[in-house]
Order: structure tokens, then sequence, then C-alpha cells
């Protein structure tokens, strides 16, 4: 598996519902979210603008991507309901045929700006492991056929490396009628 095969059987829209357990505040919670990836152009503008700044202005990109959420969690009381929605630009850049790393607008753990690394397993599950201010996420996604994949993450901290969060998640491709 490669970057550009994983990103295109990724392009879509998709249901997700997760689980995580907070093991700071020993409570589980439950997400259902809409997910939607989107491939882009290289030559977008908000593509160049945001690899020419960062210190991958001379790489290639390879299919930079946006992906879009929205969700509910029952973490928040009934009368206080929150709903988790945003967006973030990813843009991945090879170092060989199945590493690499992927420049995001906005994090998974922490919401700032990230450099997250990849690589791929041989049965073709993406590692990604981010480095924060304060954690680091490490996830993985894997495919059970075209339109179900899962994900797993766990978030430890980056002074002590205690694990403060788990997570597992199934999506689920929207097939679109004709």
């Amino acid at each position: 598996m490669d970057i550009e095969s994983f990103l295109k059987i990724s392009e879509g829209n998709w249901v997700s519902m997760r689980s995580g357990h907070s093991l700071a505040f020993k409570q589980f919670e439950e997400v259902v979210s809409n997910l939607t990836i989107k491939l882009l152009s290289e030559e977008e503008p908000k593509i160049t603008k945001f690899l020419n700044k960062s210190k991958y202005k001379n790489e290639k990109p390879i299919c930079p991507f946006e992906i879009k959420w929205e969700g509910k969690s029952n973490w928040y009381e009934e009368n206080n309901e929150k709903e988790l929605s945003g967006s973030s630009l990813l843009i991945p850049i090879n170092h060989s045929i199945n590493s690499g790393v992927i420049l995001r607008s906005m994090g998974y753990a922490e919401e700032i700006e990230a450099i997250t690394n990849f690589y791929f397993l041989s049965d073709g599950t993406i590692v990604l492991s981010t480095e924060y201010n304060q954690t680091v996420a490490e996830e993985r996604i894997w495919f059970l056929n075209q339109d179900v994949r899962c994900r797993s993450s766990v978030i430890r901290s980056l002074d002590t490396k205690a694990i403060l969060q788990t997570s597992f998640a199934s999506e689920i491709r929207k097939i679109n009628d004709k």
C-alpha cells in the first residue's frame, strides 16, 4: 500500500462510530460523526500557501486532502449537548514508497498545526504518529473492505508516556443512491 492508493480508497463520505476511554477522567465517550474526505489538487492555493510556510516547501505533495467532520458526543450532559465539528487540511509527502510525513493544519489530539509521521504495514494498515506540545497520538487505520474501515488510537503524555486516552472507531462509507 502507498499513501496515494490509501487516500483514493478513503475519499468520500463516512459515518463513524467511535468509543473512547479517557483514563484521566475514568470515563467512556461515544461519538457518532459524519466524515468527508476530499482529495485536492496540488495547485490549489490553500495547499500551496500551507506548504510554502513549512520546512517542506520544496517537496512534492502526494494527494493533498481535506477532512471535515460533524459529530455528537455523549460526554456532555443532555441539556448541555455540544456538537463537534471542524476541518483539517492534510498534505502527505513521501520519504519512500510506504512512509513519509503528513502536514496537518489541525491535529488529532491537540488543535494545532502538526506534522505526522506515517508508514504502512504489510497488510495495508497505515500507522500514524504525531508529537504535539503535551501529547503523542498514535493511530492505525485499516480497511475491512472498500466500504468499511477501522481506526484505533492511543494518546500518551509527552512527558510521562502515560496513556491518557484510547479509542476505537468503525467507519462505514455512505453509498449514494443513483
